[in-house]
């Protein structure tokens, strides 16, 4: 077809042969088919991150907001040190515990004053939790104490602020990179986008976990500084002028201004 239009049409002349007009509405149809698809996959792909977005920031909003975190920061403190003994002692035979370990991992969530010693005298499991939880939540309190309760909550509010910016932000690069290669799930017949859901929404909990994590770790370790205010000696100081061109005045001693005498007044007679 493309020979004899090259050949019997010139380029100024309309097609009105019946035939040629429906195949290229046909390949019109088709491409703008095909188009919409794209276009739905894409708001589908991005559906996905939008959730995300919404409950990040929704979270965000309330830190932001002045949410008090007290009772969250006490709950994740203990829940941590729970998972912590879980992994170090999974059940009540002491064979199977490690304790050096132990004493590590909970040196990373609170300064622990327990040694390998200290906890060889426990026989279960449960005992183990219960003397290492209340030590936990008692070096929150005797922190809290220290700091006071509205610097501490102001502290608490801004390490997670951070986190979850941190934290999201890295996120967002990581989906990123897995989008990228999504639509190579389909070698392997599986659908890009529920692979991308899937391994999205595991991603996104991972995520959360990881920002309660950091948090639980560094809330526990900073300390708040206090820093004398120095008054500066102006005795020395010095001034230079900015149009000077002799340079006469470059660099002279502050001194306190003269009092001025009153000007004379002429007298006549």
């Amino acid at each position: 077809m493309s020979w004899v239009m090259d050949r019997a049409l010139p380029d100024d002349v309309p097609i009105e042969a019946r035939m040629v007009t429906r195949a290229i509405e046909r390949a019109q149809n088709t491409v703008e088919q095909k188009n919409a698809e794209v276009r739905k996959d894409v708001l589908k792909y991005d559906e996905v991150m939008n959730e995300q977005r919404k409950v990040i920031y929704e979270r965000r909003m309330q830190v932001i907001d002045g949410e008090d975190l007290r009772e969250m920061t006490l709950e994740l403190l203990e829940a941590a040190v729970r998972r912590v003994i879980a992994d170090c002692c999974p059940s009540d035979y002491v064979e199977e515990w490690d304790l050096e370990k132990l004493v590590a991992e909970l040196g990373a969530y609170y300064p622990t004053k327990f040694s390998v010693a200290d906890l060889e005298q426990a026989s279960t499991v449960e005992q183990l939790e219960d003397s290492v939880v209340a030590e936990a939540l008692e070096f929150y309190e005797e922190r809290e104490q220290t700091l006071g309760a509205e610097p501490a909550r102001e502290l608490e509010q801004h390490v997670m602020r951070e986190i979850i910016d941190q934290r999201w932000r890295q996120h967002l690069a990581e989906m990123d990179y897995l989008r990228e290669g999504i639509h190579l799930r389909g070698i392997a017949q599986t659908d890009p986008l529920v692979a991308w859901q899937r391994e999205g929404f595991e991603m996104f909990g991972h995520l959360m976990e990881a920002i309660d994590d950091d948090y639980v770790r560094y809330i526990t370790h900073l300390q708040l500084l206090e820093l004398d205010e120095q008054v500066p000696d102006l005795s020395q100081a010095t001034y230079e002028a900015a149009d000077d061109p002799v340079g006469a005045l470059s660099s002279a001693p502050l001194l306190p201004p003269r009092h001025r005498a009153p000007p004379r007044r002429n007298r006549r007679g």
